[in-house]
This record gives C-alpha cells, sequence and structure tokens, in this order.
C-alpha cells in the first residue's frame, strides 16, 4: 500500500494562498459597506471599494456631501450612509431628530470628531463627553444670561461705531468684500467682550488676532484632509498615543494662551476689573482652586480652551452670518426697505441708540437674521456619537451600539420644500411667531437640545447690532462683481462662499436722493 504524500499539482498551494488573499482582500474592501444592508436599512451608494465615497466627499462641498441619502430616500426616516468606512446614520425624519437630540439625550450625549480632552486647548464645551461636559455646560452657562449680554452690549455698539466710520471710506460706491470688513468687526467684538482688549482691527487688519483667527479658517486642502482624517479611529488614536496633534495648530493656540495669561495677570497686577468672559471664567477658575472636592475642576487649561472656542465662534461663523444677510438684503430690497423702516422707528423711539432693549424691539430684524441661517447655516450637518445602545424609534429591533454616529441634515432639512416652501427664495416672513409656521426638529441653525451652541443669543445679538447701525446708515447694493447663486469652496469644512461676497454701499441719503 502506498503511503506516500499525494502529489499536488504544481503551484497548487500558490493558487489556494492567492484564492484566499482575493477572498480576503475583497471581504475587507466591500464588507464594511453591507452594514446597513444587512439590518434592513436603506443605504446610499458606495464609489469605490477600501475608500467608499472619501474622494467623492474630498472633491465635494461640505453642504452637498453632508446631505447625501437625503434626496435619494424621500419616504425614508433614516438612511446608511458612511464616513470613510464608518456606518453612519443620516436623520431625516424631524420628529426622531427631536428625539435624537432632546428625548433620547442620554442615549446620544455627545459629539463625534473628539479629541483628547487632556490635551491643550481641547477641554471645552465642543470636546468634553458626559459628566465632564455637564458639570463645565452648567457652569458656563449663566456667562450668557440676560444680564450679562445686556452688560456686555456696550462693547457691541462701541465696534459698531468704529464700523460705520469705517464704511464711510466705501460710501463712494466702490465694490468691496463683505466678509473682510465684517470679519473686522468681529474681531474686535469678540476681543473686547471675550478678552477686554482693544485690539482695532477695523482700521488694522493686520492684527495678531486677525491672522491667527484667519490661519485656522482659511480654506485649504491640507485643512480638508484634516478634517477627514478626524474620522479615522486609528489616527486618532496614534495622535493621543504620541501627542502629536494633527488637529490643532499649535502656533495659534500658544498665542492665544499667551495673550490670556497676560490679560489676566495685569487685570491683577493692577486691580483692574472688567466684566467679560475671560473675567467670569476667571472667577470661575479661582473658585474651583478653592474646592479640593470638585471631581472636575474648571483649571486653567478649561479657562484657555473655552475661551479659544467663544473666539472662534464670535469671530468667523458671526462674521459670515451678517455678510450672507447683507447680500440676501441687497438682492432682496423690499426686504431691505423693510428693516430699514423698523430700523429707523425703533431708533428714533430710542434716542438713536442701538440699545440692547432697542435691538429687542427689532422683530423683523431677527427674521431677517433666522431666514439667512436657514439659508445658510453655520454647521451644515450635526452630528451626536451613540453614548449607550440606543433602538431606533419606531423600528423592529434596529438597535445602534455604543460607538455609532448619527447624522442630522442641517442643511438639506432648511431648504427642503416640505417644511419651508420655496426653499431658496428669502422670505424672513417664515419666521413671523404669528405664523407659527416652523415644525421642530427642521430648524437648527445652532444645534438642538441640551448640546445647542452656548453662545447662540450672543452671536445673534452681535449680528443684529451690527446689520441694525449698518442699516440706518448706508444701503447695501450688489454691482458688477456680485455672484448670483453665489458658489462655495469645496475645501472649507464650513459654508465659506467662494471668491468671497462683494457688493456696495451708499450713504442713505445719497441713496435717496
Amino acid at each position: 500500500m502506498d503511503t506516500s504524500s499525494p502529489i499536488l499539482p504544481p503551484y497548487a498551494v500558490e493558487c489556494v494562498l492567492g484564492l484566499v488573499s482575493v477572498a480576503l482582500l475583497y471581504y475587507f474592501a466591500y464588507s464594511p459597506f453591507n452594514y446597513w444592508k444587512k439590518r434592513g436599512v436603506a443605504q446610499i451608494d458606495v464609489q469605490y471599494p477600501f475608500i467608499g465615497n472619501a474622494l467623492k466627499t474630498f472633491l465635494t462641498p461640505i453642504h452637498i456631501s453632508r446631505q447625501w441619502g437625503y434626496k435619494e430616500f424621500p419616504n425614508e426616516r433614516f438612511v446608511g450612509t458612511y464616513d470613510n468606512r464608518k456606518p453612519t446614520l443620516l436623520i431625516r425624519d424631524p420628529d426622531l431628530i427631536e428625539s435624537v437630540l432632546i428625548k433620547d439625550f442620554s442615549h446620544l450625549s455627545d459629539r463625534t470628531n473628539r479629541d483628547d480632552p487632556n490635551a491643550k486647548m481641547a477641554k471645552n464645551l465642543l470636546n468634553l463627553t458626559g459628566d465632564q461636559w455637564k458639570h463645565y455646560r452648567n457652569k458656563l452657562t449663566p456667562t450668557f444670561s440676560t444680564g450679562k449680554l445686556k452688560g456686555m452690549h456696550s462693547q457691541l455698539t462701541d465696534c459698531g461705531n468704529s464700523l460705520i466710520k469705517f464704511m464711510k471710506s466705501l460710501d463712494d460706491g466702490r465694490p468691496f468684500e463683505v466678509r473682510d470688513v465684517i470679519q473686522r468687526f468681529t474681531m474686535d467684538v469678540i476681543a473686547s467682550c471675550a478678552f477686554g482688549l482693544n485690539i482695532d482691527t477695523i482700521n488694522d487688519p493686520d492684527s495678531e488676532f486677525r491672522k491667527a483667527g484667519q490661519a485656522i479658517f482659511k480654506p485649504t486642502l491640507w485643512g480638508k484632509i484634516v478634517f477627514g482624517l478626524r474620522l479615522r479611529p486609528l489616527i486618532r488614536k496614534i495622535t493621543q498615543i504620541t501627542k502629536f496633534n494633527l488637529f490643532q495648530n499649535s502656533k495659534v493656540g500658544q498665542f492665544f494662551s499667551d495673550a490670556i495669561d497676560t490679560t489676566i495677570e495685569h487685570r491683577k497686577k493692577n486691580n483692574l476689573t472688567r466684566h467679560d468672559f475671560l473675567h467670569l471664567m476667571n472667577e470661575l477658575m479661582e473658585k474651583d482652586k478653592a474646592d479640593p472636592n470638585n471631581p472636575f475642576p474648571f483649571d486653567h487649561n478649561a479657562l484657555v480652551s473655552n475661551a479659544f472656542v467663544f473666539f472662534l465662534a464670535g469671530f468667523e461663523t458671526t462674521a459670515t452670518t451678517v455678510s450672507y444677510a447683507m447680500y440676501l438684503l441687497a438682492l432682496n430690497e423690499d426686504a431691505q426697505e423693510k428693516a430699514y423702516q423698523e430700523v429707523s422707528r425703533v431708533l428714533k423711539k430710542h434716542g438713536g441708540e442701538a440699545s440692547f432693549n432697542a435691538i429687542q424691539e427689532m422683530e423683523y430684524l431677527e427674521q431677517v437674521i433666522s431666514e439667512t441661517l436657514r439659508i445658510y447655516p453655520p454647521a451644515v450637518a450635526l452630528s451626536r456619537a451613540v453614548t449607550k445602545p440606543y433602538e431606533v424609534p419606531g423600528t423592529s429591533g434596529l438597535v445602534l451600539p455604543a460607538g455609532s454616529t448619527i447624522n442630522i441634515p442641517t442643511y438639506a432639512l432648511h431648504h427642503d420644500p416640505q417644511y419651508f416652501p420655496e426653499p431658496e427664495k428669502f422670505i424672513p416672513e417664515r419666521f413671523d411667531e404669528s405664523n407659527n409656521s416652523i415644525r421642530k426638529g427642521t430648524y437648527l441653525p445652532f444645534g438642538g437640545g441640551p448640546r445647542i451652541c452656548i453662545g447662540a443669543r450672543f452671536a445673534k445679538m452681535e449680528a443684529a447690532v451690527c446689520l441694525a447701525m449698518l442699516i440706518q446708515n448706508d444701503h447695501i447694493a450688489k454691482c458688477s462683481q456680485t455672484k448670483i447663486p453665489l458658489d462655495f469652496d469645496q475645501r472649507s469644512f464650513l459654508l465659506v462662499p467662494k471668491g468671497g461676497i462683494w457688493l456696495t454701499v451708499r450713504p442713505r441719503a445719497a441713496a435717496a436722493s
């Protein structure tokens, strides 16, 4: 009996190994993109193996890429999508959005794309999670109370007066890039209200503060690559272990940290008190130093981190909102005239001052700002991380495990004709409270639920002061360089107009004649 081993055909082992390798490669390339199909959830088409729609996302403006799946599945409450290879559930249904943001917040209390909270500049409300976020949120909320905002109002009008003086240099009708000018105003406001500094960026556009802000928000291909890398768990783990942070500009962070420390030290040495965000947060820090039992002390890193976030939000997003509002008013003369008539009437009643109480009375101006935020929301989408297993309401057992991601397509909701008829038209009256026409879960310019932007009221007040003072003094008009419609820069992670917004202004008296 022949007991020798069977003779395999030539290259048999190599062929088997090759087939196994191909099968494993195929599995690795495509299996992540079957996640939603296996669970009976409608999902978007995936363009490429391995990377999914990552390349397509990189080449597409963010307001478009963040709404993929929304229009394709109009009858679905939610749609399966992928951020790179990570399964992400896109929510379409307003009632379900309300559940995610508010009712079921205990299951979805964190944001995604978080940095190590102990890293420099990362101990802020945008980044913190769980009990530490809740603790800090409760401490910082009084910073934006009505009383505190009212106390800062004069600083806004001082900056507004500087803006109006500067605008006189543009009254000859020559085109100017709106965001460049309004960014100077918002920079002066946030430097004053957050740091107690008078930097006069309106007349000195090359101030160090402005350079720092522009370094962060300037659209670049590298910036978009970094934004995409934030979604890669492996990359994030490496940065945490090595302490090398791709996602932060260390020079800019150091600049702000030094500026804050210098300001605090100057105030201490000269016994100065100024009621701004920095003073309020410094009081929190000093108070927490005296409480050794506090599990989450508001320390120096927390102070610097949150001051930095307030700076970023107050500088860029408000400047962009005001710029878009000016653009829309230039294109809609009837709305601009209506806003002007209201501003004139209210200011006359209040002795010509854009006081806190006067701004609160400008209902139509508030509608203008709300409609601007609908058409051009600062954040085109919201995301929430599932913190404990979550059964999607209204399903037969679709459970999202902890660590899953939910996306809410703000831009798509704001432009859905089902909720906002003729969505591309500028109709401020949509937000007249007597109409009661805004469905819950469809209008989310500042987010929603407990995680709603803590500075939303300050941002709207800043925008209202700026617009009221501009409208009172100048007529805003389009020009030959005004793009209609606007294009958006695909390199940016925000809704940034490509090539800027170009308009002209004329003094009201000259415009009337």
